[in-house]
């Protein structure tokens, strides 16, 4: 059986949790300001300023998405390795409010990333007391990819996605929990893990019932985005493959598992650092070491949570890890994992502040690195 609802969420929590975006927001946005003026600043050329901080790397092949579409070219980077409905949010934001793309972006990344955490929140609470639910997302945005939900990039409506389908799936809404995975699966290839999560949230609440339709449809319509989209290819450019042909150009093909690559690493292997090139990251070993020791943490961290805290949790962490680990490319490691935000739940239950206080520490440092990094030009993720 599902659980209860939730506490409501009165209007004065509601205006912690958006107080507590908004400050982190503009921290956000003062060391964004203070490591421009420290570094080359290389970030967002030609896009107004503050705009200009959210808008690198990735960035441009959103705009050109929202703007013109999807082409493709053999042998070249191409629009289809990325997916579809964060350039059509931003295509249709455009067109409601003035300001541009990247204001439109922008618009839709920080309402995204409100709603996200808001469910996570509640999620939260379905089984720990408020002081845990606030930990989570504190250790959520301190992350030090969490950069990423910032800026012109798909992670906050992604987050949306998993948090929307996993809440609704504990509380037994699982054809709302199916649409939030369409949204999932339509943001970022990797949200193909949602129906094994709500299959695994299923299976724990003993509703497995194939005479009943509405468990099984809410699994069945959570992969719909991805599968969508590669239809469309299939129909627009006659082989839905040009995706994962597109893929291997960011050299993302299944070879030996990256977290290997930071163990040899660390015996002197240099083969790893051929994923971080010079020209982009000027300290390809600490992003390397940094990329594939966060990935075995969370790795520990789904198998704790499929034990101790929630079956589905641990799904949704050790089935996107997996899927990572075998994705060739230790390159963005670290933007991908923060979206699996039921490891920040297992963060926030360490009973020993000490330890929560050096995870804090080190988080904000990274936190801090990341974003000096991305605003000054530097591959981030």
């Amino acid at each position: 059986m599902p659980p209860p609802a939730p506490p409501m969420l009165s209007a004065r929590t509601l205006l912690l949790i958006l107080g507590f975006l908004a400050a982190w927001r503009a921290a956000i946005l003062i060391f964004s300001y203070i490591f421009d003026h420290l570094g080359p600043g290389t970030c967002g050329v030609g896009v107004p300023w503050p705009l200009s901080y959210s808008a690198c790397w990735d960035t441009q092949w959103y705009q050109v998405i929202a703007a013109q579409g999807y082409t493709y070219t053999p042998g070249e980077a191409s629009s289809v390795a990325f997916f579809p409905l964060f350039p059509l949010l931003i295509r249709y934001t455009d067109r409601l409010l003035p300001g541009g793309d990247i204001l439109a972006a922008l618009v839709v990344v920080h309402l995204a990333l409100a709603v996200a955490i808001i469910y996570i929140y509640q999620l939260v609470r379905l089984d720990f007391p408020e002081p845990i639910a606030w930990r989570t997302l504190f250790y959520l945005l301190a992350f030090p990819s969490a950069l990423f939900f910032s800026v012109v990039y798909p992670e906050s409506v992604f987050l949306l996605g998993l948090a929307g389908a996993l809440y609704h799936a504990r509380r037994g809404q699982w054809l709302r929990a199916g649409l939030f995975g369409i949204v999932a699966s339509a943001t970022k290839l990797i949200g193909i893990v949602v129906p094994v999560v709500l299959f695994v949230e299923l299976l724990a609440q003993g509703v497995v019932n194939w005479r009943r339709s509405r468990p099984l449809l809410g699994v069945i319509l959570s992969p719909l985005g991805t599968l969508g989209y590669l239809a469309w290819l299939q129909w627009r450019f006659g082989d839905f493959r040009v995706f994962f042909v597109a893929e291997s150009y960011w050299m993302r093909e299944s070879f030996e598992p990256v977290i290997l690559l930071g163990v040899k690493r660390l015996m002197g292997d240099l083969n790893g650092l051929a994923f971080y090139p010079l020209t982009i990251t000027p300290v390809p070993s600490i992003f390397l070491l940094m990329d594939t020791s966060l990935l075995f943490l969370f790795i520990v961290a789904g198998i704790v949570l499929w034990f101790w805290v929630r079956p589905s949790y641990g799904a949704l962490v050790l089935t996107a890890s997996a899927i990572l680990t075998f994705s060739g490319n230790p390159q963005s490691l670290m933007r991908y994992l923060v979206v699996l935000f039921p490891a920040f739940i297992l963060v926030s239950r360490i009973p020993w502040e000490p330890v929560r206080n050096a995870i804090s520490l080190f988080s904000i440092l990274g936190l801090g690195f990341i974003t000096f990094s991305f605003v000054n030009g530097i591959w981030a993720g």
